[in-house]
């Protein structure tokens, strides 16, 4: 005895829709403002001219902010990945605030009062070292464990709107290369235009930011591509749930590099030194992972896309077409067999004409 199988079987893969997707690209976006102009913050209340609380005080709101964008971004993960992001991303936030209280001069104080403490200056600055270089890297691979899920097939997009939506975050990818492989080549070319070196930071921040929204937007449509039913194997749906590692791992380090790049160059472009997180060297690996990672996610992204329209869930023939088609067969053979019947009967019989 044989069992059918169930088609009715909820799909197992988990995507986010699309209504879900563009609240974790809102998310990822106000998290990268928040983080940046947390950093910025830092830097300001740090400056020797600076006597007011403001700075500390606006940079602890901000670092709630960009914490709970960060915990919005990890709604899409499985349970226990969630909740081990929620612990680490409230733990980094704690020591962030904690910092940034200590820096606080409520009463205007002589800023150099850290100055006699030199242990507890040592641990602030390797603990601010620790969470520069850990956060960032911990909400990339939240967000690109979210977006390489692959989605049901009723949620995907036609493969027409994918393939536009391919060629616009290719395009984003390469914008952002171009961006910050100008900004170097100028700079390499020209050392005395100091036009460069006073506003390059800002493009470099800026096709930093573009190439961040463009990383997570292309692996959202290699997801959605990887869900379609296809024949080929290039673009067959995966039994995982995740679109394939080398796309997720192309994605994570345009995120982090992108990330990091970005908040390097606002504060370099607003006019401080390069002392924060890992500083030049930090810089220079940021700039060559985002480029190298986009051009090649650029290519990925490209051929991921459907050559040509597969067939969708709602294209299948549906049983009241299989009765109507087998009713039509039916007809169409009793009018074969009338005629056959006709041609029969009047044919020339010898023995009745006889």
């Amino acid at each position: 005895m044989t069992t059918a199988p169930n088609t009715d079987a909820p799909d197992p893969r988990t995507g986010l829709d699309s209504r879900r997707m563009a609240i974790t690209i809102v998310a990822a976006v106000v998290f990268l403002v928040a983080w940046i102009g947390a950093g910025l913050l830092e830097v300001k209340a740090q400056d020797s001219y600076v006597s007011s609380p403001g700075p500390s005080l606006l940079r602890l709101a901000l670092i709630a902010v960009s914490g709970a964008a960060a915990i919005t971004i990890a709604r899409g993960l499985r349970p226990i990945p969630r909740n081990v992001f929620i612990v680490i991303t409230v733990f980094l936030c704690a020591v962030e605030a904690i910092k940034s209280i200590f820096t606080i001069d409520t009463f205007g104080a002589d800023t150099g009062v850290l100055a006699d403490n030199p242990a507890l200056t040592t641990a602030l600055v390797t603990v601010s070292l620790i969470v520069a270089v850990a956060f960032p890297i911990v909400v990339a691979l939240a967000l690109a464990a979210v977006t390489a899920q692959l989605v049901p097939v009723a949620e995907a997009a036609a493969p027409a709107v994918l393939r536009r939506r391919s060629r616009t975050a290719a395009i984003g990818l390469f914008a952002a290369t171009g961006i910050v492989l100008l900004v170097w080549l100028l700079r390499t070319m020209f050392v005395d235009a100091m036009f460069l070196f006073e506003y390059g930071d800002a493009f470099n921040a800026l096709g930093a930011a573009v190439g961040f929204v463009s990383a997570v937007a292309a692996l959202r449509v290699i997801a959605e591509s990887r869900s379609l039913p296809a024949d080929e194997p290039a673009l067959g749906s995966s039994s995982s749930g995740t679109t394939p590692r080398s796309a997720r791992t192309l994605a994570f380090v345009v995120v982090a590099c992108g990330l990091h790049l970005c908040w390097e160059s606002t504060i370099l472009a607003v006019g401080y030194p390069p002392a924060v997180a890992m500083g030049y060297p930090g810089w220079v690996i940021s700039m060559f992972g985002l480029v190298l990672g986009s051009l090649v996610l650029a290519v990925r992204t490209l051929n991921c896309a459907p050559a040509h329209d597969v067939a969708r869930p709602g294209d299948r023939a549906r049983p009241g077409d299989t009765a109507q088609s087998d009713e039509t067969i039916e007809s169409d053979d009793s009018n074969v067999a009338n005629d056959s019947t006709e041609v029969g009967g009047s044919g020339s019989n010898p023995s009745n004409e006889s």
